[in-house]
């Protein structure tokens, strides 16, 4: 459930900390993430070592995105804001830059999807996307996710301020 192609999602595991740091101290994602500080190595390892693998009581679940057949990290896929209530909630796919522009994030997504909908019992998943964000707006929009809305000025960057677009999904329709 887990695989598509060369994709593999899987748990987070402690020797991942060092890879996951990386990725949390890029600063030009900060602002995406809503980060406003870098979490140190200390931090990163910590989460590694309490990775709760209960999606449903964490309201969320971290997975790392690798390609099966030689095992290579190739980034992140994360569900959050699982409400099983209401069968709903979020995706982020971080794919490492060497990596971009290959096909990863739409197979890892197809994964994300398949795995909430199959074994999480979600059947509304949603992406919070800066305006901006040409790679993320084609991903989600190549998946079929429609964008349901915009809140203007969400994000402020300096001077600049950012507009936030909802883009969502229902899933099990195709």
């Amino acid at each position: 459930m887990l695989e598509k192609g060369m994709i593999r999602l899987r748990a987070v595991e402690p020797e991942d900390a060092e890879m996951m740091w990386k990725i949390e101290a890029d600063s030009n994602q900060w602002i995406q993430n809503g980060m406003s500080a870098p979490l140190s190595r200390q931090n990163i390892l910590d989460y590694a070592l309490s990775y709760d693998a209960n999606p449903m009581s964490a309201g969320q679940i971290r997975l790392i995105i690798e390609n099966k057949y030689d095992n290579e990290v190739i980034g992140i896929a994360d569900i959050y804001d699982i409400s099983a209530v209401h069968r709903h909630a979020f995706a982020g796919i971080y794919i490492i830059p060497e990596k971009r522009r290959m096909g990863y994030a739409l197979k890892s997504l197809e994964v994300l999807e398949d795995y909430s909908f199959k074994l999480l019992n979600i059947n509304h998943l949603a992406a919070k996307i800066m305006a901006g964000n040409s790679a993320s707006k084609a991903l989600f929009e190549k998946a079929k996710y429609i964008c349901r809305g915009e809140i203007p000025s969400w994000f402020f960057c300096g001077n600049e301020s950012i507009s936030l677009l909802m883009y969502t999904k229902i899933l099990g329709t195709d």
